[in-house]
């Protein structure tokens, strides 16, 4: 079997754990821990020291330094200089290929990340290795960083992306699309999420987010809206957070800010916050979602929950609408700043429309599932490019 290095911008269960990169690193980790077993696996990220316990693979530290700051440590910390540089020899030598899954996005928007990677992959063309890119956003990309991107991944044996319309126009090499990699992440309760949805009961699920330009008095209005609805539609709320830096700050932050818009027995806080799978299972047992958060709408539209998006800027907007046309459904999203105006109605209408959501997550789980795990055959054995072509087989993979 193939030794694989997987480079995400991940933590493991945690105070610093992030959702959507969790999930879709979940998914990368699972379905090839599958096809060549965990112990041929290791993960690069900034904070290995809790992959081992959450997904049971071994993991180094893979810091994203910009390559100025790199330059200057040659002169400021010579031995962290050098040993970077021989730990990406050394991680490289030791694999046949090296996946970049999704967990942080190859763009100029974090160049540390960008220029990181692109250090390392930079070894593994040097070495032949085999270089696969999975679930990603590439771009967007300053000049001087889509030269590079180009000629380090000119040779890419797949550049897999999660967009239709964007992607491909920041770099030379070819794209493949597939839909975002936690589409297919499987959805399990533990004792803990369980005992929240069984507490609940009938409850719909709320992630939110203060996006830049908001301010609390923007928060607490959109979180009014919000209340109103799911009381009109006479459920309780369960608050998904995704991200909360320290364990306390963020979305978790956020949600206590705006619990008091609820009776008390009618609101509850995820928290703290438990897998992205057990969060995909709380979003199962819900009647519906609301939420300013990608990855939410990613968990609900997968499994045929109704949802609603509300986005704070065209970048959110294109990427919520995105989310429900990837999936083949009408784009049911508002902006923030027309919440009162649209969201009880497009609520009404997704609640309405619950069989075209559960038909859309059906066709995605049986059509789309072997095309976004083309890449991993190619990280399996080349031998096993045979089976691209035949999606029936895909469900021998144990439904990954």
């Amino acid at each position: 079997m193939p030794k694989i290095l997987m480079l995400s911008d991940i933590t493991g269960l945690g105070p610093d754990y992030h959702v959507g990169d969790e999930a879709m690193a979940e998914v990368a980790i699972e379905r090839l821990g599958v096809m060549v077993g965990k112990d041929n696996l290791i993960l690069g990220c900034t904070s290995p020291e809790r992959i081992p316990a959450t997904y049971g693979v071994r993991s180094f530290a893979f810091y994203h330094i910009p390559d100025a700051k790199f330059r200057k440590m040659l002169w400021t910390q010579p031995l962290s200089y050098l040993k970077s540089i021989f730990t990406n020899i050394y991680q490289v030598l030791r694999c046949d290929k090296v996946v970049v899954c999704g967990g942080g996005n190859m763009t100029s928007v974090w160049p540390g990340v960008l220029e990181a990677r692109l250090r390392l992959l930079r070894v593994a063309n040097f070495f032949g290795r085999d270089i696969v890119l999975v679930s990603q956003t590439i771009g967007p990309y300053e000049e001087h960083h889509r030269r590079r991107v180009d000629q380090i991944l000119g040779n890419a044996k797949w550049i897999g992306v999660r967009d239709l319309n964007f992607s491909h126009t920041q770099i030379s090499a070819p794209v493949n699309f597939a839909l975002d990699d936690a589409c297919f992440l499987e959805h399990h309760h533990s004792d803990y999420s369980r005992a929240i949805s069984e507490k609940q009961k009938h409850f719909a699920c709320i992630s939110m987010r203060k996006f830049g330009g908001m301010n609390d008095a923007d928060v607490l209005h959109a979180a009014k809206a919000i209340e109103q609805v799911v009381r009109k539609a006479g459920v309780n709320t369960v608050f998904i957070p995704h991200h909360a830096p320290r364990g306390t700050e963020g979305d978790i932050k956020l949600g206590n800010n705006v619990s008091h818009l609820w009776p008390e027995d009618q609101f509850h806080l995820v928290d703290p916050i438990p897998l992205a799978s057990e969060l995909k299972a709380l979003t199962a047992d819900s009647q519906f979602v609301v939420s300013m958060r990608y990855h939410q709408l990613i968990f609900a539209l997968s499994i045929g929950i109704p949802a609603v998006g509300i986005y704070v800027d065209q970048y959110t907007q294109a990427k919520l609408t995105g989310a429900f046309e990837a999936i083949g459904l009408e784009p049911m999203v508002t902006s923030v700043k027309e919440i009162d105006e649209n969201l009880q109605a497009l609520v009404d209408k997704a609640l309405e429309a619950r069989d075209k959501f559960e038909a859309a997550a059906q066709r995605i789980q049986s059509k789309e599932r072997h095309t976004s795990l083309r890449p991993y055959y190619l990280l399996k054995d080349e031998d096993e490019t045979r089976r691209i072509d035949q999606p029936e087989r895909v469900g021998e993979a144990k439904g990954l």
